[in-house]
């Protein structure tokens, strides 16, 4: 967690989430929330306290992008 504060590489982020970011770009949006790496995975605690303002994240939202077809996080947004 403490590592990702400081960047993430490129290469080391899922397709799904670099289509997504990508498309972000395209409409101009400078930050995205991708739930799995806004909130510290298997961690009950931090869960908690990000699903508290998940309303406030969503209803502030520019758009919302969900991969309903994507089988896992490296398969990408788009076919």
């Amino acid at each position: 967690y403490a590592s990702m504060l400081e960047g993430i590489a490129w290469d080391s982020i899922p397709r799904t989430f670099q289509d997504a970011m990508q498309f972000a770009v395209s409409l101009g949006i400078e930050n995205i929330w991708i739930d799995s790496f806004c909130i510290i995975q298997d961690d009950i605690v931090d869960w908690q306290e990000q699903a508290a303002h998940m309303a406030s994240i969503y209803q502030n939202s520019y758009v919302t992008l969900a991969a309903t077809t994507s089988l896992n996080s490296e398969a990408g947004c788009f076919w």
